[in-house]
């Protein structure tokens, strides 16, 4: 049996599922004043409740009640691809960033509730909830073992063993990223990313990247031409229509994630 007792599993599924307390009892057919007990674990729903609950959050019962036969990580990662798998295309990709999203909160949470730590009134599920709908601003954690870190829909992790830059790599990092130093390549670069990102097949026009950035047509031609060329890949047959090539398009999430900004 491990730690998660069934009080805190109810809350979870619930506001995972998005349930307030009065539509799960409703849907259970008990009283409000039911489910905010079991909740607050001042009592546990009837034995024959457990089969019903467990199938309207679609968990075993087993599940349900915090108890699960060991599993190793392979298995983890296989239901997590099923699930993935079972998504139509946008949801499987919502679903994979919520998943991310909480990840790094579990991790968060871990250190916020160890017992060397005060009391802070921490709340893991709300956490959770409000972090996978990306309304975090900026959260971090760092130890030896990992590095998470969080800026509003972006999720970073290391596992800080492969971390070594050679002088090499570093001289390619700051080729590649000064650029994204100069305040108009940054503004006509962002102004690209929140155009095309939602689709790989969406490329934007010098005018487009203008009236998104706010910066003049001129100098939206001359910064693609220019200092961002590198980065850009235009449509095929158009030389006017252009977005930023694949392996490019993280670099401003990543800079995102930076608190300065």
């Amino acid at each position: 049996m491990n730690s998660i007792k069934i009080n805190e599993q109810i809350a979870f599924l619930r506001k995972q599922k998005g349930l307030t307390q009065e539509e799960l009892a409703n849907a259970l057919s008990v009283t409000n004043q039911a489910v905010s007990k079991w909740e607050s674990a001042q009592c546990c729903p009837d034995i024959q409740l457990l089969p019903a609950i467990a199938r309207l959050f679609n968990v075993t019962v087993d599940e349900l009640i915090g108890y699960t036969p060991a599993t190793t990580s392979e298995d983890i990662v296989l239901a997590l691809r099923k699930k993935i798998d079972s998504f139509p295309e946008g949801d499987d990709c919502d679903f994979t960033f919520r998943m991310a999203a909480s990840l790094h909160t579990i991790i968060i949470s871990k250190r916020m509730t160890a017992e060397t730590i005060a009391k802070t009134g921490w709340d893991t599920e709300s956490a959770i909830e409000h972090a996978g709908n990306a309304e975090w601003g900026y959260s971090y954690c760092n130890t030896s073992e990992i590095t998470t870190m969080m800026r509003h829909g972006a999720v970073f992790f290391s596992n800080n063993k492969n971390i070594n830059l050679m002088n090499t790599d570093i001289r390619k990092i700051v080729s590649r990223l000064k650029p994204f130093t100069d305040t108009k390549n940054l503004k006509i670069a962002a102004a690209l990313y929140r155009l095309t990102v939602f689709s790989e097949d969406t490329y934007a026009t010098a005018t487009q990247i203008s009236e998104e950035s706010g910066m003049s047509v001129e100098k939206v031609r001359g910064c693609l031409t220019g200092d961002l060329a590198p980065f850009i890949l235009e449509k095929d047959g158009s030389n006017s229509e252009v977005r930023f090539e694949g392996k490019y398009m993280n670099i401003i999430p990543i800079i995102s994630l930076l608190d300065f900004i």
